[in-house]
């Protein structure tokens, strides 16, 4: 009777020790352009993006803790206008000890959030721009690279035009924007290997560009279509005008542009009849989300799939989070020193074997 008390009273003081087990606390920032007063990002689209960081938490906490941590997530939010807020909360990120940044989704922020952060293992859910690419194996992206997006779109516009022998177009670029250049750059060069000529070929800065020279020469020589790979409300901007001088001219755009539910191009009244195609480097949240384990348990729970944000970073931030578990619970880290050695083992997985670029129409 003695032995079997003790051995209940050791069971009892085993489990007991093994509840109260300390886990290693991870601390994460998650870098987005989501302030309060920033006009190109929604209070709805914050709403979300905190949505699906804390749904892959809830998702991952059991498993997090059977293997010994705990992610301490981090908010660091700022304006899309002040580009170098990117960069001084990044430093500010390293200094405190953060283990991983998951960074902002535009190409330039991420790049200077790099810059703040060298020596931090970072992951941009969304940038894809070369520059990106070009980054040390510390910094990768979960995105489709521009040069991929500019091929299919290229491709997809020559099939829009096949029956015209010469095929022109105009191309109007955000001088301001990393991303926005380089898939210019991108497109063009698939262009010319298919046959186009470009007619028009314009830089712009800021949101609302004067473009008015660019008036007469649209109605003397209108090209077959109008290249905008700049964000949505720069783009927006530019549809409007344009479609007012040349009415059904077509136009085509990045992923910059957004969808139905993101952005300002898609179902906006002030561009009634105009018409275009851009080319996204995520699938709808219903497909995307199957390609992976944590996506796949979303979809299999109505009650979270229901409420889940349709948007490519949603789906990005539930990838990234479902990464930084698998790479704890297989490499175990008792720092953020082995953490980055992990990090740097691991690999760098594109976007592209996981999501598949696709195009997508708009017509208003």
């Amino acid at each position: 009777m003695k032995s079997i008390l003790t051995f209940l009273l050791l069971l009892s003081f085993s489990i007991s020790q093994a509840a109260t087990k300390t886990l290693i606390k991870v601390p994460v920032s998650f870098m987005e352009a989501l302030a309060p007063k920033d006009t190109t990002s929604s209070e709805r689209f914050q709403k979300e993006y905190e949505f699906a960081v804390q749904t892959a938490k809830e998702l991952t906490r059991e498993k997090l803790k059977t293997c010994g941590y705990e992610i301490l997530d981090e908010k660091v939010l700022y304006d899309a206008s002040d580009n170098l807020q990117a960069l001084e909360l990044a430093k500010k990120s390293e200094t405190s000890g953060t283990w991983l940044i998951v960074g902002p989704r535009r190409s330039n922020h991420y790049l200077l959030a790099v810059k703040g952060a060298p020596e931090t293992p970072s992951v941009s859910i969304m940038a894809s721009s070369k520059e990106v690419y070009e980054l040390n194996p510390l910094h990768r992206t979960l995105a489709q690279s521009n040069q991929k997006m500019a091929e299919v779109l290229a491709d997809q516009t020559k099939l829009r035009f096949k029956d015209k022998k010469t095929i022109t177009f105009a191309s109007i670029v955000s001088d301001d924007c990393v991303s926005c250049l380089d898939f210019g750059s991108s497109f063009s060069k698939e262009a010319e290997k298919l046959g186009f000529r470009n007619v028009i070929n314009r830089k712009i800065t800021g949101e609302q560009p004067d473009i008015s020279e660019l008036e007469s020469i649209f109605k003397n020589e209108p090209p077959d279509f109008v290249l905008l790979p700049n964000y949505s409300k720069v783009s927006s901007y530019l549809i409007g005008k344009i479609n007012r001088w040349i009415p059904k001219i077509f136009f085509v755009g990045g992923d910059g542009w957004g969808d139905n539910n993101y952005g300002f191009v898609h179902n906006s009244p002030q561009l009634e009849g105009a018409s275009g195609m851009t080319v996204k480097g995520f699938p709808p949240a219903d497909k995307g989300l199957n390609h992976f384990k944590l996506g796949k348990e979303i979809l299999k729970n109505p009650s979270i799939a229901s409420k889940f944000p349709t948007s490519g970073s949603a789906q990005s931030l539930i990838k990234a989070i479902e990464d930084t578990v698998e790479l704890l619970c297989e490499h175990k880290p008792k720092d953020k020193a082995e953490f980055k050695k992990a990090f740097l083992k691991s690999g760098s997985v594109e976007c592209g074997e996981v999501f598949r670029t696709r195009p997508s129409k708009f017509t208003v």
